[in-house]
């Protein structure tokens, strides 16, 4: 057995105090080293939450700049709000070696655009490059969101009778309501006050004192063009010889809807089409709205249809009652001496009498606007041709005397012509050949049939529109816009969801008119004026779109004819109703109505969708607002190449 020495424990000890002296020391140092660390972590981690949080602040900065000056947003390209500034951190205090750019810049494909999209771009960067990216895509704000809007109210127009307006509601200046009371149903600004607010019922309540929405400028309208000359679709109205009545155009569009698939609608995506009338140097804009004659025999738009057999070929055409007035003598043509398609046969030989009895044929009575193809027919040895279609002459020297139609193609799709033949599509004529004729003059709207459609049409000065539109098309003009007989969607508003629905824009720095013609309104024919007639199924007049005018929009002599013969509902008296779909954005508040009987009874309604998803590029109040948000990788991030990838087409 060994022993141990009191000298050697006090080594052992010794060397004991020692090792643990070390490891404390150790310990320390490694808790120090680790302290230090964590607290280098902690700040790295503020640096990069600082500097994302910088990046997301200069979105809304950007947002907020654009939208307290608009003009600082670029058509094309990019512009830099600042570049190369100090970032801060929570506490204020300068990052070093780290400065900060944002960008503003258009973005995103334009085919099918709604609006005008755009992106914020907020980058950080220190030595090495770009470290955070933060992009946030804006929209602007639609004037198409507005189911009522004026820039100015105008004198003497309040709201009253009961008015309803269903979707949001602006006006830069005073409103009134007279005590036969309104309602709103959404939200009503207003940039001055209401006088009588307590006789209106609020559903979403009203601003008073609130904002003021500057309306686009002529020039910002014409912009449009550009889109409308890359789908083929800008067109330029007569001006030699015109009429100088500002509710008359020598040019007309009509829309049409044809059953593509044969399913019995033409509701379906690729059915919207239409086709455009352009007057001859003989510059007869009245034939283009349906004015009415002095005289109801001389009447170029309204008449009825005969059997017509030329060649061994029978044909159903259509016949004006002007024609009827210029037989000499009328009895000696045959095929008028027959009866008209679901009338009763003429029993007179007097040129005027026969075009009078043209109108009444129980079924064969019809009115068209000028440019029907069954109208401006040319006598030809011993037959009534088809209309030429030709601006000039063809080759047997004929030449239509009034106008034309523009052609499209002269080898238009098969589907197209077959579509003619369908009941839906409510072609007059479904001969084969008359079919192939027809189909060279339709304009598609879908990009199926043209891929180079932006959904836009324009026209270099006065328009008339009618028709029936399938999809959503945006029609500019750079003067006065003249709806000439009823438009409709094919399909209802509210009938389905918004991106498949139809939305019609109409834009103008002039003037919006909803014409006062023979096709759907009664008119005083003959020089006593006694004798009113109407040739729509109902007298009542039809607007379904989003109009925009920097002038007013009215209804031409609102306040005259028969005031006991066309009721509105409950109303017994006045010319019958005013339906306005969508929304109405004017310069200054126009007359449609009135409430003594006399004029028509306005009835509003509004479509949700114009608000989702507005009419192609429809002029915007320029307010942006972020509907989304992406953080992209700074890894070699070039903002050029960014705004370049994303250039709208």
């Amino acid at each position: 057995m060994s022993t141990t020495t009191r000298s050697d424990e006090r080594g052992m000890a010794l060397v004991l105090v020692m090792l643990i002296t070390v490891a404390v020391a150790a310990l320390a140092a490694g808790a120090i080293f680790l302290t230090s660390s964590a607290n280098l972590i902690s700040k790295g981690q503020e640096r990069e939450e600082d500097m994302r949080n910088a990046a997301d602040a200069g979105i809304e900065i950007g947002r907020s700049a654009l939208n307290g000056t608009p003009t600082l947003f670029p058509d094309t390209g990019y512009v830099t709000l600042f570049a190369s500034q100090p970032v801060k951190d929570a506490n204020g205090n300068v990052i070093p070696n780290v400065t900060q750019s944002v960008y503003v810049g258009p973005t995103g494909s334009s085919t099918g655009q709604y609006g005008i999209f755009g992106s914020v771009l907020s980058v950080i960067t220190d030595r090495s490059g770009a470290v955070v990216v933060r992009r946030g895509e804006l929209a602007q704000e639609s004037f198409a969101k507005f189911a009522y809007y004026t820039d100015n109210e105008g004198s003497g127009i309040c709201f009253g009778n009961m008015d309803q307006i269903y979707g949001p509601m602006h006006t830069n200046d005073d409103m009134c309501i007279y005590s036969s009371g309104a309602r709103f149903h959404s939200l009503v600004e207003v940039s001055g006050t209401i006088t009588g607010a307590n006789y209106g019922i609020f559903d979403v309540g009203y601003i008073a004192h609130g904002a003021v929405i500057p309306l686009p400028t002529a020039p910002d309208l014409a912009k449009i063009a550009s889109y409308a000359t890359a789908g083929g679709m800008n067109f330029t109205a007569p001006t030699a010889g015109s009429a100088t009545s500002s509710t008359q155009s020598r040019l007309r569009i009509e829309f049409v809807a044809l059953d593509l698939l044969g399913n019995n609608r033409v509701t379906d995506p690729n059915d919207g089409f239409f086709r455009v009338y352009m007057d001859t140097a003989s510059a007869q804009p009245g034939y283009a709205t349906g004015t009415a004659t002095s005289n109801a025999y001389q009447e170029q738009n309204c008449g009825d249809f005969h059997v017509v057999t030329v060649g061994g070929r029978s044909d159903t055409t259509f016949f004006t009652a002007a024609y009827h007035d210029a037989l000499a003598p009328w009895a000696s043509v045959p095929y008028l001496t027959t009866a008209p398609v679901g009338g009763s046969a003429h029993s007179t030989s007097s040129h005027s009498t026969a075009g009078n009895q043209s109108l009444y044929a129980a079924n064969g009575g019809r009115c068209f606007l000028g440019g029907d193809d069954h109208l401006n027919l040319d006598t030809i040895a011993g037959g009534r041709k088809y209309n030429t279609f030709n601006p000039g002459t063809d080759s047997l020297g004929r030449k239509d005397p009034f106008g034309y139609w523009v052609k499209y193609t002269d080898t238009p799709d098969s589907s197209v012509i077959a579509a003619l033949a369908r009941p839906a599509s409510r072609a007059v004529d479904t001969a084969k050949d008359a079919r192939i004729r027809l189909a060279k003059y339709l304009w598609p709207l879908a990009r199926a049939f043209n891929p180079n459609s932006k959904g836009v049409i324009y026209v270099n000065g006065k328009v008339v529109l009618s028709g029936v539109v399938r999809g959503k098309v945006t029609v500019a003009a750079s003067g006065n816009v003249i709806i000439a007989d009823d438009l409709k969607y094919a399909i209802a508003p509210g009938a389905v969801q918004c991106l498949t629905s139809d939305m019609l824009g109409i834009t103008t720095p002039g003037y919006i008119y909803m014409s006062d013609n023979v096709l759907n309104t009664p008119q005083p024919w003959g020089s006593s004026g006694g004798a009113y007639r109407t040739y729509a199924s109902t007298s009542d007049e039809f607007v379904q779109g989003v109009l925009l005018t920097l002038n007013s929009f009215t209804v031409e002599n609102y306040d005259t004819g028969p005031t006991s013969q066309e009721p509105c509902g409950t109303t017994a008296t006045g010319r019958g109703c005013l339906y306005l779909t969508g929304g109405a954005i004017q310069g200054t508040r126009g007359a449609v109505g009135t409430t003594g009987g006399t004029g028509y009874v306005k009835r509003y309604s509004y479509d949700k969708c114009a608000f989702q998803t507005p009419p192609p590029y429809f002029p915007t109040t320029g307010r942006f607002y972020r509907n989304r948000y992406y953080e992209i990788d700074p890894v070699g991030f070039s903002v050029a190449n960014f705004f370049n990838t994303l250039t709208p087409n």
